[in-house]
């Protein structure tokens, strides 16, 4: 049985990447590596808006949001935390580990943080010395106005944190002209790439704050970083950034907006065939759907636990749940990185079978229809 990933990360990684990660290892203070990360350094900085380096760490994207919390404020200082879902709520949790004032601006699983909300929250707590915030929100599929929020704090000395570990790429991001402080990434979203690798890129702001900054750190220290580049700090991950490397050749050979497009079209027929399917659309206007995943709500009496099992076991095809208190209603399916048409018409596919198994009734080639009639509607 072949398998089948469509989840918000990891991604399927592409042959071409896979057997550029399989090449022979290479000593990583090399005149080879060397080569290969001047490379990688400038490819990565357009791809963040930004004219500053981007730095390459081996860490999942959790680690790179605890390293900016580690190197950019001390213990007793205020924060001000963007949460509308289970990574807003994840930054809230470091914050707290790091000995922060958290002040957090919620608002329900599904729904787009207002700016207006942050900038009253500002008014309530002048003295944060940063704001955190997710831009897309893979919990729910949930996007925000990072740049809305960028402009907010531009003029003052709190800095703008930005994971867009799942974000970045498919949507714009533009970290110098939206005011964005620090931005983080990660290799299993849109790179398509295995989980094992970080990027931070910091403004000039934002190396004020760390300078400041009397948190502990080693490992993660932003200042180790700035000190070894154009080299890592430590011992870097030699396959994912001979991948990355490849990655970087890819996404250049398609072009960013074709890129972007490709997922945006992918997230509209996702939407439509879940609709078809009997299933509620999550994100609800005015809110901002990210085109990383489609979350919609299960149609009565399908238990999403059970219909992902199916999937699974059955079929070969891995697909995401509900978090939290959405768990067993929520589907959630990723179409991030190197998915097309194919892919998803494969997934709705598998997914028609396991909700016939588990007793849902529809017209076969409900879902997969509305994917082709979607795709080929955008295609003329």
């Amino acid at each position: 049985m072949k398998l089948r990933l469509a989840t918000p990360g990891p991604t399927e990684v592409p042959q071409r990447l896979l057997l550029a990660g399989a090449r022979e290892i290479v000593h990583h203070r090399s005149a080879e590596m060397e080569a290969l990360i001047d490379e990688i350094n400038a490819g990565l900085p357009p791809l963040f808006g930004t004219g500053s380096p981007v730095y390459t760490i081996a860490s999942s994207g959790t680690g790179a949001m605890e390293a900016a919390v580690a190197n950019c404020f001390s213990p007793g200082e205020e924060v001000l935390i963007v949460s509308n879902g289970y990574f807003g709520e994840r930054f809230q949790a470091i914050s707290r580990a790091y000995g922060l004032t958290a002040h957090v601006v919620e608002s329900p699983w599904g729904t787009s943080i207002s700016p207006r909300e942050v900038a009253d929250a500002h008014a309530r707590h002048p003295g944060i010395r940063g704001v955190l915030v997710v831009y897309s929100e893979t919990s729910t599929g949930a996007l925000n106005d990072v740049r809305a929020i960028g402009e907010i704090f531009r003029d003052t000395d709190a800095i703008v944190v930005v994971d867009a570990i799942s974000g970045l790429l498919v949507h714009p991001v533009e970290m110098d002209a939206w005011g964005l402080d620090v931005v983080l990434g990660a290799s299993h979203k849109g790179f398509m790439l295995p989980p094992g690798l970080a990027f931070i890129a910091l403004s000039d702001k934002a190396w004020t704050a760390v300078e400041r900054s009397a948190g502990p750190n080693y490992y993660w220290s932003f200042q180790r970083l700035r000190q070894f580049y154009p080299m890592s700090s430590s011992s870097p991950a030699v396959s994912l950034l001979l991948g990355l490397h490849e990655s970087l050749k890819m996404l250049g050979e398609e072009g960013l907006d074709a890129f972007r497009e490709r997922h945006a079209g992918l997230g509209r027929a996702a939407e439509r065939a879940l609709v078809a399917l009997g299933f509620s659309t999550f994100i609800q206007p005015p809110h901002r759907r990210s085109n990383v995943i489609t979350a919609a709500l299960a149609p009565e009496g399908i238990d999403t636990g059970t219909l992902l099992k199916t999937l699974s076991v059955k079929y070969g095809v891995t697909v995401t749940g509900g978090q939290a208190h959405l768990k067993g209603k929520l589907l959630r399916i990723g179409h991030v990185g190197a998915a097309d048409a194919l892919d998803l018409c494969a997934v709705f596919g598998a997914l028609e079978m396991a909700l016939l198994d588990c007793g849902h009734r529809f017209t076969p080639g409900t879902g997969t229809g509305e994917i082709v009639r979607t795709v080929h509607e955008g295609e003329n």
